[in-house]
């Protein structure tokens, strides 16, 4: 259920959040998507940053999960 929620609320961040290349948060949460997806090579840098930082893609999802629907919360929720 996580990888769907943080779908969601990335399509949703994508689609309305103005900064949304330039949040490193963000960055980070589409690598960790890829890292998961396996579409990062094995010798690339991103994949190298991502394994020294985390143990595994699940573990990297579950600590950039709840900072990401932090920041999609109001873009939830229009009046």
């Amino acid at each position: 259920m996580k990888y769907l929620d943080l779908f969601w609320a990335m399509d949703l961040l994508y689609r309305y959040y103005p900064k949304y290349h330039s949040n490193e948060l963000l960055l980070l949460a589409d690598d960790i998507l890829k890292w998961i997806n396996n579409e990062l090579p094995e010798d690339s840098s991103t994949l190298i940053y991502l394994r020294s930082y985390f143990d595994s893609p699940y573990d990297a999802l579950s600590k950039v999960w709840n900072e990401v629907l932090l920041l999609a919360g109001p873009f939830s929720r229009f009046n």
